[in-house]
């Protein structure tokens, strides 16, 4: 039976995302797919997988097996950009890939970088209701709207810039 669930995580955030689809795993219901914030799971409470969640964007045949040959099996992704692995929980020997510092920092400058090219785009696409300000209600609604993304943008530039300081400081 599918399980449907809706969860938001921002990008900053891929190891709580991992952990929750953990403990799920845990708890009977395997992740399948992912859909727009929509998690779909698969009941079966006889297995229990790991998670690994990984941001790469163009990624390629070697980078899957790569994941393959590490004991990962790919279960989806999330815009050609997030994919998901899984592994069962009892398997010895299979570690989780690209989980030293100098990985995880590689990780987190691609997802700044990404998420900083669309932040950008967002502010210049902005400049047309900046311009022809009316004073419409909805120029004001799109301004709102906006806003909250910018808040949301920067949280999430804040969050990446504080674990990049945390990694500076474990030197």
């Amino acid at each position: 039976m599918t399980v449907k669930k809706f969860k938001l995580f921002l990008a900053s955030s891929i190891e709580k995302e991992e952990q929750w689809l953990t403990e799920m795993s845990q708890k009977g219901l395997h992740f399948t797919r992912y859909r727009f914030g929509m998690y779909f799971f698969e009941e079966n409470s006889n297995i229990s997988y790991i998670f690994q969640t990984d941001f790469r964007p163009k990624a390629d045949d070697d980078y899957f097996q790569f994941y393959r040959d590490a004991g990962w099996k790919h279960v989806d992704n999330a815009l050609n950009l997030f994919h998901y692995f899984r592994t069962e929980k009892d398997c010895t020997g299979v570690k989780k890939l690209y989980s030293d510092e100098e990985s995880i920092k590689d990780a987190y400058n691609r997802m700044i970088t990404y998420y900083m090219s669309l932040f950008i785009l967002l502010i210049i696409s902005q400049i047309g209701i900046v311009a022809t300000w009316e004073g419409y209600v909805m120029q004001y609604v799109s301004l709102s709207i906006v806003s909250i993304v910018v808040v949301l943008y920067l949280y999430m530039f804040l969050s990446f810039r504080n674990k990049m300081k945390f990694f500076r400081k474990e030197r």
